[in-house]
């Protein structure tokens, strides 16, 4: 039986593969997010991120170190509304942080009583009338971001607290929009009054009623929907949703009961400006790393599910089974030729594995060849490109034309000054500093490494590796063939 027949091509994205969970790999950091203290997921796009935030989903408690989970994407998030809970700049950042932590307890509060009801539990005075002001309020039992931050809570005279009749409760006549409130001075003033005193309420009420259960609100796609211009304005934002999620996990009164999880891209949190920023990356965080090994222990997971029973699968060869040959070039193995080729990214694998079956054809051992795996470098490495095109279009437009000035300097490795002359014709008139502030972003972005000990190596593989401006630089395996670069010898003109 031929490979083709039944190993099939991989959807790339952890949000459309509906297979995933039946050959998920944990890392060590999916463990950590529920079983540590850490309460921050950091990695590079294509990391695995989404693959962690969907595993938590569908998972039950009893995997999840006793947590219930409610997981959030905020992938059509209205980042601007925000902005409409903030009275003055001098109140911006108590402003912000209240706003978030008014979704994160509507949230929790919607899940506690979901649970309580679930299990039958009768519930007290306070959550009937907690249970009552959500249904109202917002039209749902279990509301949206959405429903939560645009629901009719403007509209409402004024939040009676847990002593009166939910029946008491009266509004305006009329639905609530963002522009309904932006130009309304008054109902702004509401809208900030109602949800912070519904906020003290609820808070209260999900600290004496939670008992033994536990909630981990897991947030995901926080890097998407960002307009550019509004940059500035999103990240206080994202600040304050930070140190919200630091001050809960710091609550005595909430610790094991309740935590907050963003996953987030590491470059976004770290052009992020406040302090203690690195104290809590070494506190806080999960950052999620991979090397060859546990790279092709989560290939190997998809290549366990689809073998027939009738195909003998080395469990020491892994990856390796899909193969004809037992070394590539140079005596490397597959997996380790196609990680070289990789930015140490499981997205970057899986594209790479799939290009590969685009290219066989049927043989006599019914598996890859080693000339399919060279086949495949060129249209990797195309992928390649465009996710860093992707990856990095609204934070650092330029990306496009420096991957041109890498094209145009035509060899893989160069120097600084190579580097500068073909700079400054893509880049006139730009100062020296920009010229390594373009060159330490390829370098912390694995596009160039340097050599280490005689091998080239790369930040995505050496995370502790430094950039020396005297030495030679190398442009990544992975992007060779999209800039039609060739290997740079002894006095070759640049």
């Amino acid at each position: 039986m031929d490979i083709k027949d039944w190993f099939p091509e991989f959807q790339v994205s952890a949000e459309t593969d509906t297979e995933l969970q039946s050959y998920f790999f944990q890392l060590p950091e999916v463990r950590q997010v529920t079983d540590s203290r850490s309460w921050l997921v950091l990695g590079r796009k294509g990391m695995g991120k989404t693959a962690i935030y969907e595993h938590l989903k569908v998972s039950p408690p009893q995997t999840l170190n006793g947590f219930e989970t409610i997981c959030v994407n905020f992938r059509d998030y209205p980042w601007p509304a925000h902005q409409l809970y903030k009275d003055s700049l001098a109140g911006e950042l108590s402003a912000y942080q209240k706003s978030w932590r008014y979704l994160f307890f509507v949230k929790a509060i919607s899940k506690l009583l979901e649970i309580k009801e679930h299990g039958g539990e009768k519930l007290n005075k306070e959550m009937k009338w907690a249970k009552g002001y959500i249904e109202k309020i917002y039209g749902n039992p279990d509301p949206s971001l959405t429903e939560v931050i645009f629901s009719k809570i403007a509209r409402v005279d004024k939040v009676k607290g847990p002593g009166f009749d939910i029946d008491d409760l009266s509004f305006d006549v009329g639905e609530i929009s963002f522009d309904d409130v932006a130009n309304d001075k008054a109902l702004q003033s509401k809208l900030r009054s109602n949800a912070f005193t519904l906020l003290g309420y609820f808070e209260s009420i999900y600290k004496a009623n939670c008992g033994d259960i536990k909630i981990l609100i897991a947030l995901d796609q926080l890097d998407e929907n960002w307009l550019q211009g509004e940059i500035e304005e999103y990240s206080k934002v994202l600040i304050n949703l930070v140190n919200t999620c630091r001050t809960i996990s710091l609550d005595p009164e909430l610790s094991g009961k309740l935590k907050v999880v963003p996953f987030l891209r590491t470059d976004i949190y770290h052009s992020l400006r406040f302090n203690d920023k690195n104290k809590l990356l070494q506190d806080s965080a999960i950052v999620i790393s991979w090397d060859t090994e546990s790279l092709d222990d989560m290939f190997f997971e998809r290549v366990k599910k689809y073998a027939p029973n009738d195909i003998n699968i080395d469990g020491n060869k892994k990856s390796g089974n899909l193969f004809e040959f037992t070394f590539a070039r140079q005596g490397t193995p597959a997996i380790k030729y196609i990680t070289r080729r990789s930015f140490f990214r499981p997205r970057d694998v899986i594209v790479y594995f799939n290009k590969i079956r685009e290219c066989h054809e049927k043989s006599r051992s019914g598996l890859y060849s080693s000339s399919e795996l060279y086949e495949a470098d060129r249209e990797a490495s195309a992928s390649v490109y465009n996710e860093i095109i992707d990856e990095w279009s609204n934070q650092f437009p330029e990306i496009e034309s420096l991957l041109s000035v890498l094209q145009t300097i035509k060899v893989e490795t160069f120097s600084y000054h190579d580097f500068t002359v073909k700079h400054a014709a893509e880049f006139p008139d730009v100062p020296e500093s920009r010229k390594r502030t373009h060159m330490e972003f390829l370098f912390d972005n694995s596009i160039v490494g340097q050599k280490k000990q005689g091998r080239w190596e790369y930040v995505c593989s050496t995370p502790n590796l430094k950039m020396n401006m005297e030495q030679e630089f190398r442009t990544h395996h992975a992007l060779t063939y999209r800039l039609h670069l060739i290997e740079s010898r002894p006095n070759q003109a640049v």
